[in-house]
């Protein structure tokens, strides 16, 4: 009986001193199960608390070693958050779920989760060891359903927007008394007359600007710069306003265009210019180059990309020493050949891959995807040489496929992989359903 009691009291010793070693690292703080570190300074549990999708309005610090890591004040007059799905154990929205209205609490979360799960960014290329931790200082002050807080969003909205037009209209009576708008309703005024063409859809035009709110805050110019703005009419890179009276200008021609916040950035805030922002821009085109110039320029570098990238992949297979290839174009050499099944259209296939630039940069690979991949064989969803390259294998083989681009991604950029690029593949036929 006696060495029972001890057992029991060890057992209770034991876990009394694990809790103390979870908690020393951060004295004072509790730890959940899922290992989030908390203290509150004011708990009021008969408070509501937020539910899933609600809307919080917090105030919000977060900490690296003491020192203020991020002030979310700084950067929005209010902070807001929703309760979603915790992304990682122990996060951010754990925390919440701990909260109460009105409650002030300061939590303890891995830096590295953050800055993976949150931000999609490498730990370490941000200045985060794997040991750090982030404290976030938080004070719930207010909670809103969803409805709610998009209903309030909406009112907001409209308020600001009626502000806006009103400031036009305002304006207008009180500044352009006269002046008739054009048709989009731009009010322009001739500055400086010009002595060239007018640009036509799909040129590319070349401009100094200075734009100003209506209250006459400055908001930016490329008057200082050495670098214009220009782009091309008619692809959507610049507001509708300028779409609409930068085709009606003459090279030489300085103009000044009070435009309504509808032909700007909307209800958008674009760098210093806040939404449902009315501009006043001034004007001057500076080129224009036409479509027919601009479409040989682009062909003539895509033949020298073209060019490059061919004698790039020549250099490859000839430098690897890889000669077995078919009537397209695809080289390949395998490091493991079998007499197993054969791939066949209408099955799935099962393979783990790696592929890269001819360089060796990684782009991308089967352990982003668990560690394999499957697709119907012929459904076409694959690159059509690597699709052609499985074709060739059999089950428990290994191969390197090297695509030239017109087997790959073409000559155009596809997402960050730049247009004429040549890919490597190293593949291996794990099974077929």
């Amino acid at each position: 009986m006696k060495r029972n009691c001890f057992t029991i009291s060890s057992i209770c010793l034991l876990a009394v001193m694990l809790f103390t070693a979870c908690t020393q690292q951060f004295p004072g703080y509790k730890k959940t199960e899922s290992g989030l570190y908390y203290k509150f300074y004011s708990h009021n549990t008969t408070a509501p608390k937020p539910n899933q999708t609600d809307v919080m309005k917090v105030a919000m610090t977060c900490y690296l070693h003491d020192s203020v890591y991020f002030d979310f004040q700084k950067t929005e007059s209010e902070v807001y958050a929703q309760l979603k799905e915790s992304v990682f154990p122990a996060d951010l929205n754990e925390a919440y779920t701990m909260m109460h209205l009105g409650d002030s609490a300061s939590f303890y979360i891995k830096a590295d989760s953050v800055a993976i799960k949150y931000y999609d960014k490498n730990p370490e290329e941000v200045g985060l060891k794997p040991e750090d931790y982030f404290r976030y200082e938080v004070k719930l002050l207010e909670i809103k359903t969803l409805e709610e807080f998009q209903a309030e969003i909406d009112r907001l909205n409209k308020a600001m927007c009626e502000h806006a037009k009103q400031e036009f209209n305002d304006y207008v009576e009180t500044n352009l008394v006269g002046v008739a708008p054009e048709s989009c309703g731009v009010y322009v005024i001739p500055m400086e007359p010009g002595k060239g063409p007018c640009p036509k859809k799909g040129d590319k035009v070349e401009l100094d600007f200075s734009a100003s709110l209506l209250n006459g805050q400055f908001v930016g110019s490329t008057y200082d710069r050495p670098d214009k703005f220009s782009f091309v009419l008619g692809e959507g890179y610049a507001i509708q306003a300028w779409e609409e009276i930068v085709p009606k200008m003459h090279l030489g021609e300085r103009v000044k265009a009070i435009i309504p916040f509808e032909l700007a950035y909307g209800e958008h805030a674009v760098g210093s210019i806040p939404a449902y922002s009315n501009l006043i821009y001034e004007i001057k085109l500076l080129k224009i180059t036409p479509k027919e110039e601009l479409q040989a320029e682009a062909e003539k570098a895509l033949a020298a990309l073209k060019e490059e990238s061919k004698k790039a992949f020549d250099d490859y297979v000839a430098t690897n020493g890889i000669v077995d290839h078919t009537p397209s174009g695809l080289y390949y050499t395998k490091s493991l050949v079998t007499d197993g099944a054969a791939p066949e259209e209408g099955k799935h296939v099962h393979i783990k891959f790696l592929a890269t630039y001819l360089d060796g940069t990684l782009l991308g690979s089967s352990d982003d995807l668990e560690g394999d991949f499957k697709v119907l064989f012929g459904s076409g969803t694959l690159l059509k040489g690597l699709e052609e390259g499985i074709g060739l294998m059999h089950v428990g083989e290994k191969a390197r496929f090297v695509l030239p681009y017109t087997l790959a991604y073409g000559e155009q950029p596809f997402n960050n992989i730049p247009g004429c690029s040549n890919l490597v593949f190293d593949v291996e036929l794990l099974g077929i359903e």
